[in-house]
């Protein structure tokens, strides 16, 4: 009940910053996925499903749901780039947003029961090109609200965030069953202030993303079905053990463990799965979802970049869900 709740909340919240935003500048410029005039954009990421272990606990047995939205207005200069099929459409280059991005699991602990943008505000730019897609440059701010009951407690946790760095989101023909292959990547490099258990957290992260999977094309629900291979890395600075310059635990934290031992954003995952694609034909060229996918996936921890953590500590996790997109999130 906790769990439909929180993401009932996520869930309204989001609805009426859309429809606010719907009210505020009308129906123009439909010509790309959730655009409102040239003006304004909305685009979202949302994951939910089943995991296994979460790298925590073996059979950890969780229900998790996230979403991470964007209302983007966007700023002069505008250019205007030219489809392959001789459509005529706005290239938006920077400006401000209010971020609203959130989880929410079947477990209490606080990473996956809380808004991680509650909301937040931001500066975007796209000013490089990029390999085969333009690189976003972005600074945010982050109020952060926890909305369960840790066994830890929540009054002691930070209550905002700070980003700032670079990314790089990439799909290709993921619902187009007109081709044998599609691709997934997502590239981050970042500063980042606190995570949900202390304040001075202040990393650089380096992580990256992929998927890659083939189908058979052009025979209809055949084509909907298709095998993948997938690799996950992180990397930050907290990637050693007993580190002299680390200096995280102390007033104001409450994890039992060494925090200079962050194993688990420094390592290489390596995996597989099988997922279903539909087409979405003239939805994902007029319509708000432009991506969407059901799967299956096994990972398993390939190598640590820093020390291992105790053997009671799963190597592997085995994910069921539903993913999806609303507007140009993968570019």
């Amino acid at each position: 009940m906790k769990l439909a709740a929180n993401l009932g909340r996520m869930m309204c919240l989001t609805a009426l910053i859309f429809l606010a935003c719907n009210a505020c500048f009308g129906q123009e410029g439909t010509d790309q996925p959730a655009a409102l005039g040239k003006w304004f954009t909305v685009s979202a990421n949302l994951d939910g499903g089943w995991r296994k272990t979460q790298f925590f606990l073996p059979n950890y047995n969780t229900a998790v749901f996230d979403w991470d939205s964007r209302a983007e207005l966007w700023l002069p200069p505008f250019g205007h780039v030219k489809t392959p099929d001789g459509k005529v459409v706005i290239k938006r280059i920077w400006g401000p947003y209010i971020r609203v991005a959130g989880i929410a699991g079947s477990e209490p602990q606080a990473w996956q029961n809380e808004w991680v943008g509650g909301p937040g505000l931001g500066l975007q730019a796209y000013p490089f090109p990029g390999f085969l897609g333009p690189v976003r440059m972005f600074a945010e701010s982050n109020f952060t609200h926890y909305f369960n009951n840790d066994p830890q407690g929540t009054s002691w946790r930070p209550k905002n965030s700070t980003r700032a760095g670079f990314e790089y989101w990439k799909a290709v023909h993921v619902n187009d069953l007109e081709h044998y292959w599609w691709v997934e990547v997502w590239n981050g490099l970042y500063w980042q202030s606190a995570n949900e258990f202390t304040t001075r957290y202040d990393s650089v992260l380096f992580a990256n993303s992929g998927r890659v999977g083939i189908r058979k094309p052009k025979r209809g629900a055949i084509s909907t079905i298709t095998p993948y291979l997938a690799v996950e890395s992180s990397l930050s600075k907290w990637r050693q053990l007993g580190n002299t310059n680390c200096h995280l635990s102390g007033q104001g934290s409450r994890d039992p463990q060494d925090l200079c031992d962050f194993f688990w954003e420094n390592r290489f995952l390596a995996g597989g799965g099988l997922r279903f694609a539909p087409s979405l034909g003239e939805a994902s060229h007029k319509g708000w979802l432009t991506r969407f996918v059901i799967y299956g996936e096994y990972l398993d921890t390939a190598t640590y970049y820093g020390p291992t953590p105790p053997s009671q500590f799963p190597r592997y996790d085995v994910l069921v869900g539903v993913s999806a997109n609303v507007g140009n999130w993968y570019k």
